[in-house]
């Protein structure tokens, strides 16, 4: 009989040691709100780029010229046979585009550049106001 008590016991105390795990999950939901509702998202802003072909497209001019960058293998940019700085790569742009809103911009770029070059020079054309973009390899 005395067994029999000792086991009750051992019960007894096994069922006084629950969690009750309601108001972590309460304060686990509220948690996610929170961070759900908080959370900015951000678009981010692309440009696209086309890989430079011989064939047209259509609604090619024959009049109509790309406009020429070219990336040599020390990430020199050059434009118009001189060097420039990627922050002038706008400037130049804009200047081409005054005569010619709607050319391309074809960016030939050598394997031993740099991609930060590259990716400079994208961007200042995007700002510039660009809006067909076509890479080829030097």
């Amino acid at each position: 009989m005395l067994k029999h008590s000792k086991s009750n016991a051992a019960q007894v105390t096994s069922a006084e040691a629950k969690v009750d795990m309601t108001s972590l999950l309460d304060i686990v939901f509220i948690m996610l709100l929170f961070f759900i509702v908080t959370t900015s998202f951000v678009k981010t802003q692309t440009i696209d780029v086309s890989k430079a072909t011989n064939q047209c497209q259509g609604g090619c001019e024959q009049d109509s010229q790309p406009i020429l960058v070219s990336i040599n293998e020390d990430s020199q940019v050059i434009f118009d046979n001189r060097i420039i700085d990627i922050e002038a790569v706008r400037a130049n742009i804009e200047g081409q585009l005054v005569n010619s809103p709607d050319a391309t911009l074809l960016v030939r770029v050598n394997d031993m550049a740099l991609h930060e070059t590259l990716i400079g020079t994208l961007d200042q054309a995007k700002q510039a106001g660009i809006q067909k973009v076509s890479v080829a390899r030097w």
